[in-house]
């Protein structure tokens, strides 16, 4: 490709990342107006916007990136949550179009679809938003000062949430905090994830749930950012930096860790001073969502009512409205193919394997039929116009995200997806009392349990005490409950361990070095600690080198 070409693609691709769709219509007394905002016009850093229509616009715009969590990754069947459960080894599809046996037989690269290309490319969208909103902000006169800083609270969580995304995904990524203004500055080195966490992710959380900032310390309602909402990804942040990788880095910050695979530490919890540090300051902002009293656990139909949306244990969710931005094709890839139970008939491509299922407690509430999964539906009414009953599926299904009403319609749902709920928060205050009781700080058993224990209640299970309540029933928790919410990959890396599918519960928790997850037919090695960072970043990014092991490779790498 000669120099004149290369250049005009960087063109095309800059000016594509620094216009942001801003001039909307601003009713925003509700989450219905919120999507319903259209657009009217492009801006970039040139234009001179001064009235409050405009920072509001401003605010508004960076969460466009938020509801591409369930974005397509350029196949049939093939969606971006998919990638993230089919890492683990504990999710399945018999589908070939998401070529699934490249994760089976470790044959994963960057160029496989768009799995991981538009992933990075959707979350630096939303990244490059948030830097020209920021940038913008402090000139809007129509604004107090007050009005100011809470719109660069709201702003700079979501640039947080972004980061926070990339360096769990990739490790080390470019740290674009300024506004890209010409096409030599395009090309960026991949920055340490430490340096991200010290110095964008953690600064621009904590100014989120500060003072200062002055945002609402309530729930959302509306899919904005609160303080709530702030303080639940600032906890799980601190939770991941105090374990892996941040604390390996911490021990040789230059070390080039993610392009040379130097990944081999794996005790699990990390006994340092700032890993303690980060426990504390997690238990904090968890404490402080625990005691508002504001969550309620309710049933698990509820995940799947679009009525519930934004309430309940909700805290924060990727919005969708149907005739807008629908989530339907969560129901869909979940529903087997050729079962006629969904409109369009179902991809069966986001399965959880049969091991995973066989490892809940055949008493567990969420394990029977219609609770969390199925094993048959009536048909669509297009199929069968009697809406008979479905043959028994091959194997269980997820029923968790199954809007009836959507599937049996037009297949477009209003369903939104949850980044975090109640169930999640009392699982993680569960996990941070009992390591920073391991470490050597003293938490009533009472306060260990507690959180997990109203989990389990709901599920109709037994509570856990102070000897039975230990990481594997952590962890193992956690995967019960939080099953293809895009938590178990993260799960893995931060803990550096792996569950055991066994009968009726996980036999084991294990190194994830050295790992074979029971339908792979290798053993996790350090590689597999970070996913590989697309083609397209690789071919046009000549400063960006890939992570250890993976194609493609950058040029002289």
């Amino acid at each position: 490709m000669n120099d004149m070409k290369l250049k005009k693609i960087k063109y095309n691709i800059l000016y594509k990342y620094t216009v942001l769709v801003v001039m909307l219509a601003l009713t925003i007394s509700s989450c219905t107006k919120f999507l319903e905002e259209v657009p009217t016009g492009s801006m970039t850093t040139a234009a001179k916007l001064q009235s409050a229509e405009s920072g509001d616009a401003l605010v508004i715009g960076p969460y466009r990136s938020l509801n591409l969590w369930l974005g397509g990754a350029d196949d049939w069947g093939h969606y971006l949550i998919g990638p993230i459960e089919y890492q683990t080894g504990l999710a399945y599809t018999p589908d070939s179009h998401v070529q699934f046996w490249k994760y089976q037989g470790d044959q994963v690269a960057g160029d496989l679809l768009g799995a991981f290309t538009n992933f990075w490319n959707n979350q630096y969208q939303g990244v490059r938003d948030c830097n020209l909103s920021i940038s913008l902000i402090p000139g809007i006169t129509g604004y107090t000062d007050a009005q100011k800083a809470a719109a660069l609270g709201e702003v700079r969580a979501l640039r947080a949430w972004y980061f926070y995304t990339l360096v769990r995904y990739f490790g080390d990524v470019p740290m674009t905090t300024s506004v890209i203004r010409d096409v030599n500055s395009f090309e960026q080195p991949r920055v340490s994830l430490k340096t991200i966490y010290d110095e964008v992710i953690i600064p621009d959380l904590e100014y989120a749930v500060s003072a200062e900032a002055g945002l609402t310390d309530t729930r959302s309602t509306n899919g904005r950012v609160t303080k709530h909402v702030a303080r639940a990804i600032l906890a799980d942040v601190y939770l991941t930096c105090a374990g892996y990788p941040y604390q390996e880095v911490e021990t040789n910050p230059t070390a080039n860790w993610c392009a040379d695979g130097l990944w081999s530490a794996q005790t699990y919890p990390v006994n340092s001073v700032s890993a303690k540090d980060f426990l504390a300051k997690a238990k904090v902002q968890l404490d402080v969502l625990v005691n508002s009293g504001t969550y309620t656990l309710g049933t698990y139909a509820d995940l799947r009512t679009p009525a519930k949306n934004n309430t309940g244990e909700a805290i924060f969710q990727a919005q969708f409205l149907t005739g807008v931005v629908g989530s339907g094709q969560i129901g869909v890839i979940s529903a087997p193919l050729g079962s006629q139970v969904v409109s369009g008939d179902g991809n069966g491509t986001w399965v959880p394997s049969m091991e995973y299922y066989n490892s809940y407690d055949p008493a567990d509430l969420r394990k029977q039929e219609k609770q969390f999964f199925y094993t048959w539906e009536y048909k669509h009414s297009g199929f069968d116009p009697n809406m008979g009953p479905s043959a028994t599926f091959v194997q269980p299904h997820l029923y968790k995200w199954y809007d009836w009403t959507a599937m049996h319609g037009n297949g477009s749902s209003s369903l939104n997806w949850p980044f975090y709920r109640y169930a999640d928060i009392l699982l993680m205050q569960t996990e941070v009392n009992w390591t920073l009781n391991e470490l050597g700080t003293a938490v009533p058993v009472a306060d260990i349990v507690s959180g997990i224990n109203k989990v389990r209640a709901r599920a109709l299970l037994p509570a856990l005490t102070g000897a039975t309540c230990d990481l594997k029933a952590i962890m193992s928790e956690r995967a019960y409950e939080l099953i293809f919410e895009s938590k178990m990959l993260w799960d893995q890396r931060r803990t550096r361990r792996s569950l055991r599918e066994g009968s009726g519960r996980f036999t084991s928790l294990n190194n994830f070095i050295g790992f074979n997850p029971t339908i792979f037919s290798f053993a996790f090695t350090a590689k597999h600690l970070l996913s590989p960072i697309g083609m397209t970043e690789i071919q046009y990014n000549s400063k960006c080198l890939q992570n250890f092991g993976y194609l493609p490779k950058q040029v002289g790498q």
